[in-house]
């Protein structure tokens, strides 16, 4: 009966858009029809350019899914759901393809309210493509992950997202944005990246950016890490413009205790705020002389954040907020605050949290334990729309 009454709404949801929604249902006594698989590949296997598939929360984890149609939304019901049992919508890795043919792919794909294991962007199933305009966000997965050979990457965004590992993109990457995330692993750029942006993230892994490429912008981001033992960038950085983050215990470098590699240079720090890192230099050092790194108005202090730990170990109970009189509140380039809650895109919350999806939610369905045979069945259902 839960089911039932959480399809319908779904259904009802999307069909004045002209979309066909389809059900992915993997618990016992799911209701069966046309529009409804038990597992994940079925569903999607089953859908069009355009359409949704919404994964039905369940006990036990849905597998893996290879997409390689155009537009296609792939949904959960998210997570800190107000419901009598707020169980998630979890499956295994999801691959952005293409078909043998490579007349169909995953451009325009939109993930969001999962938990899932590992997103493979651009993996050629068919010849090589370019994989245009997915969009990762509201989702609680490892990370991002792949191999040489791997089809370009043109606007991929991932927002608001939990990535508990690493994440490595071995593909060209342009015209991409990372914001808003809470990313607990190294974030690894192997190939050429163009016109790309981390902004806004908390960052408790290191950024590293294999090549001098072009137009790379890491802003108003927090990065965190214990005193001594995190950098904020690993191996190599150049030619990047890195402006209004602030660096709590993480080493604005590649080393702990600073660098001068020729591998760290011709780098921006601007409006910057640094503290209690291995080496609080700013902009910090790096290069040969006629070839450091260079910026201006970059602080040296606390932040005063309302409850933060030089740590790098996340926690839930942090408060990232900045108190009034923070020296970092409204000294960023752009006249707003450094750090997550300035610049384009700040921080919603005072701290990471995943949200429930847009879907319709049943949080209530009681209804009477016995009734005779021929009596009418009393059901209280209290819901949520979209």
């Amino acid at each position: 009966m839960r089911h039932f009454f959480a399809i319908l709404l779904v259904l009802a949801s999307t069909a004045i858009l002209a979309q066909t929604t389809w059900v992915a249902d993997n618990n016992v006594g799911a209701p069966t029809g046309p529009n409804i698989f038990t597992t994940i590949q079925a569903a999607v296997d089953a859908a069009s350019a355009g359409d949704v598939v919404q994964v039905q929360p369940s006990p036990k984890a849905y597998g893996t899914a290879y997409i390689r149609v155009k537009n296609l939304t792939l949904m959960g019901i998210g997570f800190n759901v107000d419901k009598e049992t707020p169980l998630s919508s979890i499956m295994g890795n999801i691959y952005l393809t293409n078909n043998a043919a490579n007349d169909s792919d995953a451009d325009g794909a939109i993930i969001k309210g999962l938990q899932f294991s590992y997103l493979y962007p651009g993996i050629n199933t068919g010849p090589v493509f370019v994989l245009q305009n997915a969009l990762i966000y509201n989702c609680l997965f490892y990370g991002i992950s792949g191999t040489w050979g791997y089809s370009e990457l043109d606007g991929l965004e991932v927002r608001d997202c939990y990535l508990s590992a690493s994440i490595n993109i071995y593909s060209v990457i342009r015209n991409s944005l990372f914001r808003n995330n809470l990313i607990i692993g190294d974030t690894y750029l192997y190939s050429s990246a163009f016109d790309t942006s981390f902004a806004n993230n908390l960052l408790y892994g290191s950024i590293h950016i294999a090549t001098e490429s072009g137009s790379i912008t890491i802003l108003n981001n927090n990065f965190v890490g214990a005193t001594g033992s995190e950098t904020a960038f690993l191996s190599k950085l150049k030619y990047v413009m890195v402006a209004n983050n602030i660096f709590y215990g993480s080493t604005p470098s590649i080393a702990v205790a600073g660098s001068f590699s020729t591998e760290f240079r011709f780098n921006t720090f601007s409006h910057n705020l640094v503290y209690a890192t291995g080496d609080d230099t700013m902009p910090p050092t790096g290069g040969v002389a006629g070839t450091e790194n260079n910026g201006l108005n970059n602080i040296i202090a606390n932040p005063n954040f309302v409850n933060g730990a030089v740590s790098n170990t996340w926690s839930a109970a942090y408060d990232f907020t900045l108190q009034a009189g923070s020296p970092a509140i409204g000294t960023g380039s752009d006249g707003l605050d450094i750090g997550i809650y300035g610049g384009t895109y700040p921080f919603p919350d005072t701290n990471f949290v995943l949200k429930t999806t847009d879907a319709p939610v049943i949080q209530i369905l009681n209804t009477s334990g016995v009734i005779n045979p021929g009596d009418n069945l009393p059901v209280r259902v209290k819901a949520k729309s979209n």
